[in-house]
């Protein structure tokens, strides 16, 4: 039997603490329920410690097991959260056994994604700011040949990377009513969201015809190409597989 189930264990002071078996590594975690960022987790084998991290995050979220990479072994992913951010709501470890005890990867609000049968994707989800706005932006990457790739579905999943449109006309509606449109900075987060995402779903004409007939503030031509850049700069980091891998703080 590979996995075994979760016990705990004692660890100091703490107000949570417990373990559970990830093939030979024993995956202990112990956090604060007081304080922020007092969160630890070691990874040992036989008895020797092969990686810990201190200090960098809260709390316990969930972990699971799976076959990221279709290798017949399966990938651990460790929801961890620092619980002080209204833009970031955990933090997603990515192990492989057979590569290191460490994490290799580490996606702010990152999911697994199996609604496809047989293919499961990782998805990172970034709110935009002001968090009020409730706006954010999603992309999905694929485990494979021991990289983090940046993947753009052409099954059900890609119609969850396109921006609301129909949401943001009503809010931009309601910015109106008020007379709150060029003076607002809402305003222009609205059609930073509606690039950003219509860059990841290929769907940049839309997001221009959109601009043409919405954008109602004088400076048109600079906006469009500050938005459209905002948008390229955005894809291009997105792509970067540097950007996910773990390191050390």
């Amino acid at each position: 039997m590979v996995f075994a189930p979760a016990s705990s264990y004692s660890a100091g002071n703490a107000d949570t603490s417990f373990s559970f078996r990830y093939y030979d590594y024993d995956v202990n975690i112990s956090s604060s329920g007081s304080e922020f960022f007092r969160g630890r987790l070691s990874i040992t084998e036989k008895g020797k410690e092969l990686f810990s991290m201190d200090s960098s995050f809260t709390d316990y979220v969930e972990h699971k097991f799976i076959d990221l990479n279709g290798d017949g072994s399966n990938e651990m992913l460790l929801y961890l959260t620092e619980g002080a951010s209204p833009y970031v709501f955990h933090f997603l470890y990515i192990f492989d056994h057979t590569k290191s005890a460490k994490p290799l990867y580490m996606l702010q609000n990152g999911e697994v994604d199996t609604s496809v049968f047989g293919k499961p994707l990782l998805s990172v989800n970034s709110r935009m700011s002001p968090a009020v706005l409730g706006l954010w932006y999603s992309w999905f990457l694929k485990y494979e040949d021991n990289k983090l790739k940046y993947i753009k579905p052409e099954d059900s999943r890609r119609s969850m990377l396109g921006p609301d449109l129909v949401n943001i006309k009503e809010n931009l509606n309601e910015l109106q009513k008020s007379n709150q449109v060029c003076d607002d900075f809402a305003y222009n987060v609205f059609f930073e969201y509606i690039f950003i995402t219509s860059k990841i779903s290929g769907e940049e004409s839309e997001a221009e015809r959109f601009f043409e007939e919405n954008y109602k503030c004088e400076n048109k031509t600079a906006s469009l190409k500050q938005f459209k850049t905002t948008a390229a700069e955005n894809y291009t980091w997105i792509k970067d597989e540097e950007n996910y891998k773990y390191t050390d703080y």
